[in-house]
């Protein structure tokens, strides 16, 4: 059966389907190299482009939030935690979520640093109730889902939701600049 997500990569918004071979799609996500999405929806978050249908094949490396719906695996296979609202920046974008930390695990929530907080995890790390925030030109959009997978050593900074009024489009001048990869390569010819 077929899982429907989004994919953000550092430029790109990516929706479509892929086929779920494990219980949850984060154990599947985070088992693999890459995955195929077949008749995915293209957004360039860079240029005001139009938006493009095509087959995609995507790295899991190169993921940096993926939107999941749906189920949330085996209830049997779930775990006590404790959930902490946090916000993480990674990339271009704010991810506001609540983070579940094993209830046998000690963290260390004083970090900013997310590889303190989000050590021994898999890669892609889930939050729940968590929106992302991102610009696409010059809107900025916030879009919500029932669980964002983040890929922890993309994360630039994290603190804890204290409860302040700090609103997630605010915390997108920390971000670094991304240039689009399609200007990587030299095209004038010059060695």
């Amino acid at each position: 059966m077929p899982a429907e997500l989004i994919i953000f990569t550092a430029d790109c918004r990516v929706s479509g389907a892929v086929p779920l071979a494990d219980d949850r799609l984060s154990d599947m996500l985070n088992s693999v190299p890459r995955i195929v999405l077949r008749n995915a929806e293209l957004m360039d978050l860079l240029v005001d482009a139009p938006t493009e249908r095509s087959d995609v094949t995507i790295a899991v490396g190169s993921i940096v939030a993926v939107l999941v719906g749906g189920r949330r695996g085996v209830e049997t296979r779930r775990r006590r935690t404790n959930a902490h609202r946090v916000k993480i920046g990674i990339v271009r974008y704010v991810v506001s979520g609540s983070l579940h930390i094993p209830a046998d695990r000690a963290a260390n929530l004083d970090s900013r640093d997310p590889a303190v907080v989000l050590a021994g995890r898999d890669v892609l790390v889930p939050l729940t109730g968590a929106t992302i925030t991102y610009d696409r030109g010059t809107d900025s959009l916030t879009e919500a889902f029932d669980t964002i997978l983040i890929n922890r050593s993309m994360a630039t900074w994290l603190e804890v939701d204290d409860g302040s009024i700090v609103q997630d489009s605010d915390l997108l001048a920390e971000r670094p600049k991304v240039y689009h990869a399609a200007m990587a390569k030299d095209f004038t010819g010059a060695t």
